[in-house]
């Protein structure tokens, strides 16, 4: 039976995509923020190895050394608001399992790259879990997927707040867990978070998945 999931490796990542305001980080600060990245890829990793809920597989677990990553480049971390629509569309997200699941069309975030402009749209699932009712969805594909990333997109995870300021770090993108275990059925990004060039920060693929 498949288990629908948005996966939320949460503590750390949320805590940097709510760090605090600051267009352009002071050498202290940069060494900081990757010291930070750096911790949370080896909670993640220990997560992995060591939790009763680790998405490995029992075999690839017994063998597990660590995800792979692109090296820290800052030059991948965004900030800024979410414009919000003024009304709250409801709208459907597939997933890699064929289920759709219902959710709210949030807004979007916009960055610049090499000199131009994109939008990235934010979704917010419904949720009886009081813990992830504050979650925002932003999934992700670009030229690496199928190659250098998992070809189903990666995640990054926000956490809505009032101060409307957040963190798009793609060193922090991630691997949903269908990426290593076939019983899970997650979320597909829409086709209109296709970014057209490679995204090289964040978690590379895992295995041949």
């Amino acid at each position: 039976m498949m288990t629908w999931q948005i996966p939320i490796f949460v503590g750390m990542a949320l805590f940097l995509a709510c760090a605090e305001k600051s267009d352009a980080p002071n050498p202290q600060e940069r060494q900081q923020i990757i010291q930070q990245i750096r911790e949370w890829r080896q909670q993640k990793d220990r997560f992995f190895k060591e939790s009763e809920n680790s998405p490995l597989l029992p075999e690839d677990r017994q063998k597990f050394q660590g995800l792979d990553y692109f090296p820290i480049d800052l030059a991948y971390r965004f900030e800024g608001p979410i414009i919000r629509y003024p009304s709250l569309e409801i709208d459907t997200i597939i997933a890699t399992g064929g289920d759709v699941r219902p959710a709210l069309r949030y807004g979007y975030f916009e960055f610049q790259f090499n000199g131009k402009r994109y939008r990235l749209q934010i979704y917010k699932f419904f949720s009886s879990d009081p813990e992830a009712t504050r979650h925002l969805f932003l999934g992700f594909t670009d030229e690496t997927n199928g190659r250098e990333t998992y070809g189903g997109g990666r995640y990054i995870d926000l956490e809505e707040n009032p101060e409307n300021h957040y963190v798009v770090d793609f060193n922090l993108a991630y691997n949903p867990y269908c990426a290593y275990n076939p019983a899970y059925s997650c979320a597909l990004p829409p086709a209109e978070n296709h970014l057209p060039f490679p995204v090289r920060a964040g978690e590379k693929k895992f295995k041949d998945h």
